[in-house]
Formats: structure tokens, sequence, C-alpha cells
């Protein structure tokens, strides 16, 4: 990975772990917008290459089931709640400090897969771009399993939609 990537990959995991920690309401039509921005973002920049050989599927599959594993789990784990305000019913979601440690638990994982692809000579052309689709799937999953626990409670599934309180 070159400087740039490193620090554009720094910004955006910060700015991640800053969103995460933010309360914020669930709404249903933009539950996937994180996950497109990394996934964008990812293929844009590059640094994510087909695999050709077993090793690398293998790798690859690892690193997918992994986000997809970490997703669920952080999706189960964020805290959700429901309010009735002025505005009407709202349902809210926060991350705690363990959905936070498990999403660099993730980054530092497919580091290390990357490392190991590396110096076990599996591959050497991974990167940047696989970091963030990996980051991307898992805020994909994770954003699924909140909105099914947030649509238990009455969350909006447009931002437009209105809410009465004491749903």
């Amino acid at each position: 990975m070159s400087p740039l990537e490193i620090v554009i990959l720094v910004a955006m995991v910060g700015y991640a772990i800053y969103r995460q920690t933010q309360r914020h309401e669930v709404v249903g039509g933009s539950r996937y917008k994180m996950a497109i921005i990394y996934a964008v973002v990812g293929l844009a920049v590059g640094g994510f290459s087909r695999p050709d050989t077993a090793a690398e599927w293998g790798l690859l599959a690892a690193g997918l089931v992994l986000s997809i594993v970490v997703g669920l789990a952080r999706g189960r784990l964020t805290r959700i709640w429901a309010e009735d305000t002025d505005e009407g019913h709202r349902v809210y979601s926060q991350g705690t400090a363990l959905t936070v440690g498990l999403f660099l638990a993730l980054v530092l994982a497919k580091f290390g897969l990357g490392t190991y692809a590396y110096f076990a000579h599996i591959s050497d052309d991974g990167g940047f771009g696989e970091v963030l689709i990996m980051i991307a799937v898992m805020v994909a999953f994770q954003a699924e399993l909140i909105w099914h626990r947030a649509r238990a409670l009455g969350a909006r599934t447009s931002s437009k939609e209105l809410t009465t309180a004491g749903r």
C-alpha cells in the first residue's frame, strides 16, 4: 500500500469509528449507505485483484466469511432503542466499545491475512481496495441485522415517512 492509501484508509476507519459511536436514527431506506460508500471507494481505488490459485480463493473466502461473521456480531451487539419525540416515534442505534473493537479486529485481521499471503508467496497484489470491500461486506450485514431489529421497534422505512408518537 502506498502512503496515500494508508492515510485514506486511516481516515475512513477513523470516520467509521466516529459514526459508530454517535447516536443515529435507523431508517430502512438508507441502511446500506455506508456499505455502498466503502464498496465504491474500494472498487475505485483498486487494490483488489481476481484470485488465480486455490490458496488465493481460500484467503478471499476466509476474508468474506470473517466480514460476514463480524457484521452479524456487530449487528446483534449494537445498542438499539425507541423514543417518542415531538417529531414522532424514532428508533436509534449506537455502537459500543465492543462493536468498535470488532471493527478494528476485522481491519487488523484483513491486514494479517494480506501479510500472511505475501510472506507465504500466495499473493502480493491485494491491498487497500480489498480491505475496503471487506469492510463494506461487514457493514452491509450489520446494517441488515440492525434494520431487522429496529423494524420490530417501529423504525421508519424512509426519512420522508411520518410516524406518530406512542406507536
